[in-house]
């Protein structure tokens, strides 16, 4: 059984990871098929990662300011 710090992780945890972790082989395969079959949608496919990225990281950055100046408020 996988543990952090010390401690067991609950097999939902460890399912999860699990699905992520096949999912992530599976992509991987396809970007490859992708690459070698038809290089201009892959690049296509990379960009609109990168924007995804993008815009995740403001999205986050949103929540995160929005419950640290919560948290000020409130102490």
């Amino acid at each position: 059984m996988s543990k952090v710090a010390g401690q067991p992780l609950p097999d939902a945890l460890i399912k999860v990871v699990d699905l992520l972790v096949e999912s992530r082989i599976r992509i991987d395969a396809l970007e490859q098929i992708l690459v070698k079959t038809n290089p201009v949608a892959y690049e296509l496919y990379l960009g609109t990662i990168e924007n995804l990225q993008a815009h995740k990281a403001a999205e986050v950055k949103k929540v995160l300011t929005a419950r640290l100046k919560s948290k000020l408020r409130e102490g």
